[in-house]
């Protein structure tokens, strides 16, 4: 923040909480509209090659917008770029993973459990320990044995790859927030796609004949990397520059139950009420831990998930 006596056009643009609320909560319905959609072209490319498709096509479309070796970062940022990268190829290839054995709500809860312990800690106070209770709590109403989910039951598998997803979201998340400090969003969405890409390449290239056989899901895929990569990373990296971390956590709070919501309209993935009392807790749990923090503790704010 500036320390000047008057504001310049640069501060009043990177504080606007309105703005910030817009983009945030677009970034949220962009990326689960597309995760709708990436689930419905499992049956034809399967869960890697799906997010092979879309990591590649979402890194082509901002490869070309953005043009992001028009310049090149140094060391330093290019390290921290990498890092970036990585943990967006690894958070995209676990969460699909796990969305390909639990609905959607109940992954994004699961993989929302990284930035969540994120956020957490650095509890202290008995006030922020005394969450830890609801979240477990929270977690049992939701993956309680016996349980069925969405008509199915329970797949530990799933939940294990979406844990896996859950400690890449929270690299994601640290490695997001100092990269963005360093370059601008748009070129930093770029980059990190680009090295996402790169990791799943074999991946790609056993999904590219697939791909030409069936040209309509291939469209589609099209469609989905632009919801689920290309405009949710960019709205989400905006946005960290417009709102405080106390601000944007809360917003990103909302995004396990804004899931669960476009997978029963979109999916037809109905939930028992216990299991949506879960998924209440978990989205409390995480605001008022938002709301707990210490005045001048910044903790990472939560991107946008796999």
């Amino acid at each position: 923040m500036s320390t000047a006596a008057h504001p310049t056009a640069a501060d009043e643009q990177q504080h606007d909480p309105l703005a910030g609320m817009l983009l945030v909560v677009g970034g949220m319905v962009s990326f689960q509209v597309g995760g709708s959609f990436a689930k419905l072209l499992f049956p034809v490319f399967g869960p890697l090659g799906t997010v092979s498709l879309r990591l590649w096509i979402a890194a082509i479309v901002l490869g070309l917008l953005v043009r992001p070796w028009r310049a090149a970062p140094d060391r330093a940022t290019l390290r921290l770029v990498l890092w970036y990268g990585a943990s967006i190829g690894v958070m995209n290839l676990a969460f699909y993973l796990s969305l390909d054995r639990l609905p959607l709500g109940v992954a994004v809860v699961v993989e929302f459990l990284g930035p969540l312990t994120l956020s957490l800690s650095g509890a202290r106070r008995a006030r922020e320990l005394l969450l830890f209770p609801v979240i477990v709590g929270g977690l049992y109403l939701l993956l309680r044995p016996g349980a069925a989910l969405a008509g199915r039951p329970l797949d530990l598998l799933g939940v294990a790859y979406g844990l896996m997803a859950a400690a890449a979201w929270a690299a994601y998340i640290v490695a997001g927030g100092r990269v963005s400090r360093r370059i601008d969003a748009a070129r930093a969405t770029a980059l990190g796609q680009a090295v996402g890409a790169v990791l799943v390449t074999p991946l790609m290239a056993a999904t590219l004949p697939v791909a030409a056989a069936h040209p309509h899901a291939a469209l589609l895929a099209c469609f989905v990397a632009i919801l689920s990569s290309a405009l949710p990373y960019t709205l989400e990296m905006l946005a960290m520059k417009r709102l405080h971390p106390r601000q944007f956590g809360i917003l990103t709070s909302l995004d396990p139950a804004v899931a669960a919501i476009i997978g029963l309209l979109l999916l037809g993935e109905h939930l028992a009420p216990a299991q949506w009392a879960g998924i209440l807790c978990i989205v409390l749990s995480s605001i008022a831990g938002v709301l707990l923090q210490r005045p001048g503790l910044e903790v990472p704010a939560a991107l946008p998930e796999g």
